[in-house]
């Protein structure tokens, strides 16, 4: 059995590897131009609001989709999962410190490819009792973690700006 404290320590856990792995590629980006580097304490801010928040409101509002189509789900569930679903973002993340930008797109792709299809296929079972719409929300589900949280990622996250 999966802890129930584990989304909230990767979700900690990403928010230190994402301040500090985006402070330390952009340190080196902006020495490698020559130019003057600031700390952006907003970065780790940021990063809080965005893990913390995600893991929480999207699990909120999924589990009252389902209850309103009557497929059953737990709220403690919904948590866990979408905090586990987060994991494979903190190799991407170590992985962002290689300086080409199309890697750096295909990390994030990749991940959130990976971390869609790990909530989408772990929902489809619970979901399929919602009737004939189970396929539309498995596919909402998948979207708005592929498009919404990795492409919200890649461009704050994964880019480095001088």
């Amino acid at each position: 059995m999966l802890s129930r404290y584990g989304p909230f320590w990767i979700c900690s856990t990403l928010i230190f590897v994402a301040a500090s792995i985006g402070t330390f590629v952009t340190y080196v980006a902006h020495k490698l131009q020559k130019k003057e580097w600031n700390y952006d304490i907003n970065l780790v801010t940021w990063s809080a609001g965005l893990f913390y928040g995600y893991v929480t409101i999207v699990p909120i509002c999924l589990y009252i989709i389902l209850k309103y189509f009557s497929a059953p789900s737990g709220l403690i569930q919904l948590f866990c999962l979408y905090g586990y679903s987060l994991f494979v973002f903190i190799p991407a993340l170590c992985l962002s410190v290689i300086p080409w930008e199309i890697f750096r797109w295909v990390v994030a792709g990749v991940a959130g490819f990976m971390s869609a299809t790990f909530v989408a296929l772990n929902l489809r079972n619970h979901i399929k009792s919602a009737g004939e719409r189970w396929f539309l929300i498995v596919a909402g589900i998948f979207l708005l973690q592929l498009l919404a949280l990795a492409l919200v990622l890649k461009l704050y996250l994964f880019t480095v700006t001088v």
